[in-house]
């Protein structure tokens, strides 16, 4: 349902678009997202492992753009 996703993105505003939720949300995209997926070696779980982390940090700057512009489109909870 749109109203949770909405509740979700809402919390998570809140707390990423203070002074230190901003640094917080810097230090994760420093240290995962653009860190890269897979290094010689890894083997193929690590890398699905590093895309999670770095689909969390997509997930949450997604949510705050979503809040920002007000954009729901269709049932978020399929």
């Amino acid at each position: 349902m749109i109203d949770k996703q909405k509740d979700f993105d809402a919390l998570i505003a809140k707390v990423f678009k203070t002074k230190d939720g901003k640094k917080v949300l810097d230090f994760l995209e420093e240290r995962y997202d653009k860190a890269p997926v897979c290094v010689a070696g890894q083997t193929e779980g690590q890398g699905y492992y590093r895309e999670g982390q770095n689909s969390m940090i997509r997930m949450i700057k997604m949510a705050i753009i979503r809040q920002e512009k007000g954009e729901y489109i269709g049932d978020y909870d399929e």
